[in-house]
């Protein structure tokens, strides 16, 4: 499900330089890694992408959020068997295109660093694309995700994936620091 906000994403808003990747995907099976700082806009982009990629290819993307990702990967744990939604699976067996949003914004827990670990070895292993978005560069998000985890998944999406960094102003605000607050408590 498309969040509201991103409903509206249009493609010819994407940079041409991304959108010439987009179709290098289709053709080579190889990923995309955009970084930048927040409200660069690189969740609009990745909507956008979807929704460009949904009408043209046969088999239809996936979009994960990487925190929402973990916690139904773990909820499943509680979960009777038929109550399960087996997301890991799920990306797993997905030979499409897979979206995973803000890699890096999940809190960072061994068992963060070695579920990531394993999807993204596995869809780096059978030529399966992903576009990650995050606010880390990729030698930083190896440091986050820390150890050799964290090192392994940077290596394999630096061999896999075209790197993009997006810069600019946050688009949600102009300038965060001169943002003025009314509360009934000032004085």
């Amino acid at each position: 499900m498309i969040p509201e906000q991103y409903e509206k994403a249009k493609y010819n808003n994407v940079p041409k330089d991304i959108r010439d990747r987009l179709e290098v995907i289709m053709t080579s099976r190889r990923g995309m890694y955009i970084h930048g700082s927040v409200g660069t806009g690189k969740t609009y982009i990745a909507y956008a992408l979807k929704a460009e990629w949904d009408s043209r290819a046969t088999v239809k993307s996936m979009f994960w959020d990487a925190t929402e990702l973990m916690r139904e990967i773990k909820a499943d744990f509680d979960r009777p068997a038929e109550a399960k939604t087996r997301a890991e699976q799920r990306i797993m067996d997905f030979k499409g295109l897979l979206f995973i949003d803000d890699i890096g914004a999940e809190k960072m827990t061994d068992f963060v660093a070695e579920t990531m670990h394993v999807i993204i070895n596995h869809r780096y292993n059978n030529r399966m694309p992903v576009i990650f978005t995050s606010n880390f560069p990729v030698s930083d998000l190896a440091n986050h995700l820390g150890g050799l985890a964290g090192e392994r998944i940077a290596s394999r999406i630096v061999q896999e994936c075209d790197i993009i960094e997006l810069t600019g102003d946050d688009k949600r605000m102009k300038d965060p620091r001169k943002i003025k607050l009314r509360s009934p408590f000032a004085n």
